[in-house]
């Protein structure tokens, strides 16, 4: 795992434990102060096929944690 993609899979974990549930696109990107929303969902993308999250297709707040990172 990259040091993005553990800022990114810790900012989910985080945010989804203080709120119950999983983050915007919009929220994660200003939680990691990336520039743009398109850099943060390739890293997503990155850690879904991984199998570290999951989530839905066209559904907001979907995103799920599979695998804690080590």
């Amino acid at each position: 795992m990259t040091k993005r993609q553990r800022e990114v899979f810790d900012a989910i974990v985080t945010y989804t434990g203080k709120n119950g549930y999983s983050p915007s696109m919009r929220e994660l990107t200003e939680l990691v102060n990336a520039r743009a929303v398109s850099t943060v969902f390739g890293v997503l993308e990155r850690l879904r096929r991984d199998g570290f999250i999951t989530w839905e297709e066209s559904k907001p707040r979907t995103m799920r944690v599979l695998k804690e990172a080590s």
